[in-house]
């Protein structure tokens, strides 16, 4: 009965390790987890053959993004005759492109506020990126706009770069850190040269960061409304200082000696 017992508390270790044999693939320079029993710290990675020996960078590079184009909101506020609205949107698009700033406007929003004596009442906001310099006069041409069944004002003035912008110099960025990998590993492989380092892995992490950059007085008085925005936590911003950081792994095969 000895014996019985002895074999009876073996049997469960064995079977996981058979089950382990036949699971896990192994193999040289495999890589395998093994299961510990009774142990509470989860799998531990047990390697099988030789391996990589291996460098690891944090590289940082930033640079700034800057505009020349601003994002500008417009909101208008319509009374029109009941189905005519599709002819009053129509209009207000006309009217905001022939502000001539060159911006292409777009109606980014729309809602029916009421019915009254058979006019309906729309608020609406248009959206463009328009270049700096236009904006000093875009008050004053949204005021001269304004006429009896329709009252227009800006609504915002955002500094914020475009995508586009904004990846061109993530691009650039991305080039500095490559050339300094490359750097990098010539270094490294010059310091040992019996082993042939290589990249293994780049892994970027991008950023931005805002930087308030305040319009002038007349200018900001000028603009209305966007000092509203600005107040509130929104609107006027400016250029961003763009990041780029790069975990770099550069390895080589271990020697077997």
């Amino acid at each position: 009965t000895r014996g019985f017992a002895m074999l009876r508390s073996s049997a469960f270790p064995a079977a996981l390790m058979l089950l382990a044999a036949v699971a896990l693939p192994g193999g040289a320079g495999a890589q395998t987890a093994v299961p510990e029993v009774g142990a509470d710290s989860g799998p531990v990675i047990d390697r099988q053959g030789a391996a990589d020996d291996e460098v690891t960078l944090e590289l940082t590079v930033e640079d700034w993004v800057e505009t020349d184009t601003a994002t500008v909101r417009i909101g208008a506020d319509l009374a029109v005759e009941s189905g005519k609205f599709g002819t009053a949107r129509q209009d207000l698009v006309a009217t905001l492109k022939g502000f001539g700033t060159g911006a292409e406007w777009r109606i980014v929003d729309f809602g029916k506020l009421g019915d009254d004596a058979g006019f309906e009442r729309w608020r609406l906001v248009a959206e463009a990126r328009v270049p700096e310099a236009a904006l000093a006069e875009l008050a004053g041409k949204a005021k001269d706009a304004t006429k009896p069944g329709r009252a227009l004002a800006i609504a915002s003035i955002e500094y914020t770069p475009t995508l586009a912008e904004r990846e061109a110099v993530v691009d650039r960025l991305r080039a500095r850190i490559y050339g300094r990998v490359a750097r990098e590993l010539a270094a490294l492989n010059g310091a040992f040269a019996d082993r042939d380092f290589r990249i293994r892995m780049i892994d970027f992490t991008t950023g931005f960061r805002p930087q308030p950059r305040m319009m002038t007085m007349a200018r900001a008085e000028q603009a209305g409304g966007a000092m509203k925005m600005a107040d509130s936590g929104g609107g006027l911003a400016g250029a961003e200082k763009a990041q780029l950081t790069a975990r770099v792994t550069l390895a080589a095969i271990a020697p077997t000696e």
